[in-house]
């Protein structure tokens, strides 16, 4: 289905089998095609390589213009779309994996370690890779050489592409997201608002005031705000609808439950603030969303 054609949020391709948690896609866009990789999140975090042309990736509220040769890691549940800048088209792979495929526990040392800023950090580990910084190329190199390598049959490369994976992911680490542990400040952030993001995912569904969350962290509501902004880069109540429509689309999709159900249950009291808040992340209706899922 051409891209501008899809309008589901949740993306239905399945990035992984029970014995590969890695995918690969290839996606070339005709020439005056504008939208080139509609708007959708998943739980597996991205490589996207722009192998020609131009374009702009939107991740979240932020935007990324990639020239050909140049990549962008997104890391999991961002909602991401991307539209061409000319009339040439153009075209870019994904690679596409679980957390999980590099280290499979949150008990595993290596997991916390080399996973939890990403984790912990969402949005602002987003990372545009350009090959004019060394370690940059390094790693363009190297989803280069995977996306090739996939071509191949899965039995002749499953270990050296986890090998190949476990390396890019060094050199990110390395060079990028270790910054964000040895940040003491947004370490600290971290660790101050743990709770209040564990009370938000866990409670979504009741009613919440912004009281209540920065009594949590032990703030006053104004600091609250600032430091939840700075760690996340969304206030407060903008995280929690965005992850209360995320977690209605599930509803929407994996369930017979009337939509006024679904928003009661996902913490909308009313209905049209509900539809208004679906449209303002998701870009259709509810009811268009699931239908658009049914016939998928």
């Amino acid at each position: 289905m051409p891209a501008e054609q899809n309008s589901l949020l949740l993306e239905r391709v399945t990035h992984k089998t029970q014995f590969r948690a890695i995918s690969f896609h290839h996606t070339v866009s005709n020439p005056k095609t504008e939208l080139v990789l509609y708007l959708h999140w998943h739980s597996e975090a991205e490589f996207l390589f722009l192998e020609k042309g131009e374009a702009i990736f939107k991740i979240e509220e932020q935007e990324f213009y990639l020239h050909a040769g140049e990549a962008i890691f997104i890391p999991p549940d961002l909602l991401h779309s991307a539209k061409g800048i000319n009339e040439s088209g153009c075209e870019f792979y994904a690679i596409v994996f679980s957390l999980s495929y590099l280290f499979d526990s949150c008990a595993n040392p290596q997991f916390t370690r080399y996973l939890q800023p990403v984790i912990n950090y969402g949005t602002r580990c987003t990372l545009h890779l350009i090959p004019g910084v060394p370690w940059q190329k390094d790693i363009l190199e190297m989803l280069k050489r995977m996306y090739e390598e996939s071509h191949k049959v899965p039995e002749y490369w499953e270990l050296q592409m986890y090998g190949m994976l476990l390396t890019v992911w060094q050199g990110l680490y390395n060079n990028y997201l270790s910054g964000f542990e040895t940040d003491c400040h947004y370490k600290k952030l971290s660790e101050q608002l743990s709770e209040t993001l564990r009370y938000i995912h866990d409670s979504y569904g009741e009613d919440i005031s912004l009281n209540e969350l920065a009594a949590l962290s032990n703030m006053s509501e104004g600091q609250f705000c600032r430091l939840f902004k700075k760690l996340t880069g969304f206030t407060p109540f903008g995280y929690l609808n965005r992850y209360r429509i995320i977690k209605s689309c599930k509803y929407l999709t994996g369930t017979n439950k009337k939509i006024t159900e679904i928003a009661a249950l996902c913490g909308f009291n009313n209905i049209s603030y509900y539809n208004r808040e679906f449209i303002r992340y998701i870009r259709i209706t509810p009811s268009a969303y699931r239908k658009g899922n049914l016939n998928s």
